[in-house]
């Protein structure tokens, strides 16, 4: 999956705030500890036109997810 990949900076100001009335900025880190911002089309065409287009000027990178943890022996 790709994504905008973020500084920790950039997280800090983004994550939680909404770009839409009810859509927020909801940011993951991979399995690198890298922060990435996963947008749809739908999100990115909303973004365009506020104080957050930057974001779509970032760089983009495979976003690789933590995996599950592994269930308790029993």
């Amino acid at each position: 999956m790709i994504g905008y990949i973020l500084t920790e900076e950039q997280y800090v100001q983004i994550q939680g705030q909404f770009y839409a009335p009810y859509e927020f900025f909801n940011c993951v880190q991979d399995i690198n500890g890298i922060w990435y911002l996963l947008l749809s089309d739908q999100d990115k065409e909303q973004i365009q036109d506020t104080e957050y287009a930057w974001i779509l000027d970032l760089q983009e990178g495979e976003y690789t997810p933590v995996p599950p943890p592994f269930p308790p022996k029993k």
